[in-house]
């Protein structure tokens, strides 16, 4: 079984972020990246769902991002302390 394939699995079972996913496997975070983007087009019918980043300290939700990594800083208060989007596998 790939570690795609296993990345599957686990998020069908539970959410996860991509650097949890990361310690799981004990690769770094740019795999797993890739690894999601790719899931994100080859699981259909199936979808990737993203739970979007969310600022610690003001609350913001980056609804509109498509991307799959985290935020930097929020654009509403400039803090750099970002939760990482959640992902699970429907």
């Amino acid at each position: 079984m790939t570690r795609r394939e296993k990345i599957i699995e686990i998020l069908i079972k539970e959410e996860k972020s991509a650097q949890q996913l990361a310690n799981d496997f004990k690769v770094e975070l740019f795999e797993i990246l890739k690894d999601l983007e790719h899931i994100k087009y080859s699981i259909r019918p199936k979808k990737l769902l993203q739970k979007p980043a969310q600022c610690k300290k003001c609350g913001f939700k980056f609804k509109e991002r498509s991307k799959i990594k985290k935020p930097g800083k929020c654009p509403k208060c400039k803090s750099e302390w970002i939760m990482a989007p959640l992902f699970r596998v429907e």
